[in-house]
């Protein structure tokens, strides 16, 4: 088996529309753990929103493989220990939020399992019910920054598709105002900043050097922009039919869309030879 090393995005590529996972998706993932490889899920979530989606994953109560979050920013082994945290740089982040308060753009900052917004509206609430996180609304977002005693993990905007794509425009033009940033997307009404050293790419590279696994035997699997350097980094890297078309463009392969689980077929081609 060529590649025994896959990171694979969870929404969007490895769910169906609905969130579910298909019963011909969990079993190729069986079959291809049986086979010796290591399937690990590399997502923009928290780690207790994907810790609870595991067991439905793996077929598993506990099953026993890393799990990578927060776009790469945190990577824990299967008991939860932290094995890498890459935290924002702290006056950044807390200048980002200040210019974003400012300019009236819903911003929300995430510490570990916790959220932070100055105003909570449906798609924020939406968001942190997707990252299953507790929130907190602290009225004025950078002055409770500033007095917060912990490090934060990300930052998210959240406002229409278009307004997203032009700030990502923005902010990726003004780079040298943030330069210990980059900024990615997942969905298209929501635009993270994170580390600039962190990402879904340095996180693969991480575990596959932990794990002795050598780059050329990694493959991954993405729909999105926050996919793109992890596609790019991968000795295989896989865009499903759905993907956008930034994801498509640095693919190696394009694979079936997640409705007909075009992860499952690949993860079975990869146990057949």
């Amino acid at each position: 088996m060529k590649y025994r090393l896959v990171f694979s995005d969870f929404d969007d590529t490895l769910s169906l529309p609905d969130g579910s996972i298909s019963e011909r998706t969990k079993r190729a993932i069986s079959a291809y753990r049986a086979a010796g490889g290591t399937f690990v899920i590399c997502t923009g979530r928290s780690y207790p929103s994907i810790k609870k989606l595991l067991p439905k994953i793996y077929g598993e109560e506990k099953p026993n493989v890393p799990v990578i979050c927060y776009q790469g920013g945190l990577t824990a082994d299967a008991e939860g220990k932290v094995l890498r945290r890459v935290p924002m740089e702290r006056r950044g982040i807390i200048a980002l939020a200040e210019e974003l308060e400012k300019r009236r753009i819903i911003c929300q900052t995430y510490s570990g399992e916790h959220m932070f917004c100055s105003r909570m509206t449906n798609e924020a609430r939406q968001y942190s019910v997707i990252t299953d996180c507790e929130y907190e609304i602290v009225g004025d977002l950078t002055a409770y920054m500033r007095g917060y005693g912990g490090d934060f993990d990300k930052l998210l905007m959240i406002e229409t598709p278009e307004r997203i794509r032009e700030l990502y425009e923005e902010f990726t033009a003004r780079a040298g105002d943030y330069p210990d940033f980059k900024f990615v997307f997942s969905r298209p009404i929501y635009l993270e900043a994170i580390p600039k050293n962190s990402g879904k790419d340095s996180a693969l590279k991480f575990l596959a050097d932990r794990l002795g696994v050598h780059i050329s035997d990694t493959a991954a699997f993405g729909d999105s922009n926050n996919d793109v350097d992890m596609l790019k980094a991968a000795g295989l890297g896989v865009a499903i039919g759905n993907a956008r078309e930034e994801c498509k463009r640095v693919a190696d392969v394009v694979a079936p869309p997640n409705t007909e689980d075009g992860v499952a077929q690949m993860l079975e081609s990869f146990i057949s030879g």
